[in-house]
């Protein structure tokens, strides 16, 4: 992963700052990554990064493991990937964009020395005009994610018994990420979404099962993704802290000690 100059730690940290404090009770479940300054953050014990355009993190060798996309005039799209058959919701019927996927081909990486699953996110949503700025823009409703015992498995959220959720973004509340389409074109993943490796161990189960819905779809498709790994036992790959929480890191700090000057000053 590209690293990010201190000019723009220092900018996306600010941002952060203001988006978390300035307006707490407002957006206290809300992850807001569409602003067009490149940003990244944490929601219920997941990662979330924006793919700067020109960071080979969102190209390569991607696997599709589904594909969604609004019907008709709705703009709300939901699914999850399978190899099952006929599927539920708004997933593209074919094999190439929707089917299983292992735990095995899901890439690891340790990120603070913590290790994280590597999911890529590719957003196809039309183009800001003069007269609607918001077309580029998208919600991430809802995300879970499954261990199930076989490739094929239907009726979602139960899975006739057949997989346990380990990860789900609304467990504590309501949360929502607000992205935006950030690399033009299909075929750039537009974010990175690491979910903590820990969580994966709670069953033996090899198949993983990932829903998601989105709001505000305006006719393009959202596609999940894993990169190819390099070779089957590639050993996890460290990637620098998202320069937003390594910002707060250093907000906070600065807050505290001005806190304590303060004190000092008045004691």
């Amino acid at each position: 992963m590209k690293k990010i100059n201190k000019s723009s730690v220092f900018a996306i940290a600010c941002t952060a700052f203001m988006g978390a404090f300035g307006n707490s009770q407002a957006t206290a479940a809300t992850l807001n990554l569409k602003d067009p300054i490149l940003q990244s953050g944490t929601l219920n014990g997941a990662l979330f990064q924006e793919i700067d355009p020109n960071d080979p993190a969102g190209t390569g060798v991607l696997q599709s493991f589904v594909r969604l996309q609004s019907p008709g005039n709705s703009t709300v799209e939901e699914g999850y990937n399978t190899d099952g058959r006929p599927l539920e919701f708004d997933e593209n019927n074919s094999p190439q964009f929707t089917r299983s996927l292992k735990l095995s081909d899901i890439p690891l990486f340790t990120i603070g020395g913590v290790e994280y699953r590597q999911f890529l996110l590719d957003i196809n949503e039309p183009n800001a005009t003069p007269r609607d700025q918001d077309l580029p823009l998208l919600d991430l409703e809802s995300l879970q994610i499954f261990l199930g015992n076989a490739g094929n498995l239907l009726n979602y959220p139960t899975f006739d018994g057949n997989a346990v959720k380990i990860f789900d973004l609304d467990s504590n509340e309501d949360n929502i990420v607000n992205l935006r389409d950030t690399n033009a074109g299909s075929g750039r993943a537009d974010l990175l979404v690491y979910i903590p490796n820990s969580l994966f161990s709670v069953s033996t189960n090899e198949y993983v099962y990932l829903y998601s819905k989105f709001s505000g779809a305006e006719g393009g498709f959202e596609e999940w993704a894993v990169k190819v790994k390099e070779k089957p036992d590639t050993p996890p790959k460290s990637v620098p802290e998202p320069a937003t929480l390594a910002g707060l890191g250093l907000v906070a700090g600065a807050m505290a000690f001005a806190r304590r000057r303060k004190s000092s000053q008045t004691a």
